[in-house]
């Protein structure tokens, strides 16, 4: 296959490579509850890492799966009144309700950097990071729900 075709663009590279970060986080996550369960029932001697570990990388799953992962589509919508109306008028209020998310998100965006730049110091009680870190995955979903809200805007759906 050559470098242009469609398979093989970058938007497809960079969905494919969230895609695996995202398979990567839920591997970490098991693995994690393998492991405690593994220190706790065969060897007796439970590990605080394993429980801590397992806890950050279920966060990251879920802002990660969510924001870089799920097709817009997918996500949970209620559409009670929308789909009665004329198709020009559900693309308006589509795009209505992303300009919305994606402005909120967009809004929230310089409360989440400070308040991620003030969970730097505190740290979590085993491995030792800082909250900061840990979070950080909620400023780069927001981001993301901003881009994505947007290009659906401009590229509306089918």
């Amino acid at each position: 296959m050559s470098a242009s075709t469609p398979s093989n663009s970058l938007p497809e590279r960079l969905k494919r490579a969230a895609d695996l970060i995202g398979a990567a986080l839920f591997a970490a996550m098991f693995l994690a509850l393998v492991l405690q369960v593994v220190f706790c029932f065969v060897f007796g001697k439970p590990a605080a890492w394993t429980e801590e570990l397992a806890t950050i990388a279920y966060v990251w799953v879920i802002f990660w799966g969510c924001a870089f992962c799920v097709p817009l589509a997918a996500h949970v919508s209620v559409d009670l009144v929308v789909p009665g109306f004329a198709p020009r008028a559900r693309r308006i209020l589509y795009a209505l309700g992303l300009a919305s998310l994606g402005g909120l998100f967009l809004w929230a965006l310089p409360c989440i950097a400070d308040y991620l730049r003030f969970m730097q110091r505190e740290r979590t009680p085993v491995l030792d990071l800082p909250f900061g870190v840990v979070y950080s995955v909620f400023l780069a979903a927001a981001v993301m729900v901003v881009l994505r809200c947007l290009a659906a805007i401009v590229r509306p759906r089918p």
